[in-house]
């Protein structure tokens, strides 16, 4: 008969907890034990709507001083460019906080199975 004392504790992940912590980018990661998703759902989050809220922020202090100085058609050029840059990024990090809440609900789902595989995978959300 084989003791259990050798062994080492299963943990049992709840997809519900991971989902709520993935509020915050990477903490459903952190709770399934996966550091380097963590990671890359943190930053990839924080490096696309981090600028995107400093560009519509800086470019209004751009967009005032050229209506001001007159060059109305180079402030519709800027801030046609500064918009599409603006919801590009945005969109990007939208899709990157909900792919990590997918990605934390279906790793530790795989992990609750015993699916390390799976677990091992990243998921993105899929439209």
């Amino acid at each position: 008969m084989v003791s259990d004392a050798g062994r080492q504790p299963t943990i049992r992940h709840d997809w519900r907890i991971a989902v709520a912590l993935s509020a915050v980018p990477g903490l459903g990661q952190l709770y399934n034990g996966q550091w380097r998703k963590a990671l890359f759902f943190f930053l990839g989050t924080l490096l696309s709507i981090g600028p995107a809220i400093l560009l519509i922020t800086f470019g209004e202090h751009l967009g005032r001083s050229l209506i001001d100085n007159q060059q109305l058609a180079l402030f519709l050029l800027v801030a046609l460019l500064s918009v599409m840059l603006f919801l590009f990024l945005f969109v990007v990090g939208l899709f990157l906080w909900a792919s990590a809440a997918a990605d934390a609900r279906r790793t530790a789902m795989a992990l609750r199975q015993g699916q390390a595989d799976d677990a091992a995978r990243t998921w993105f959300f899929h439209i």
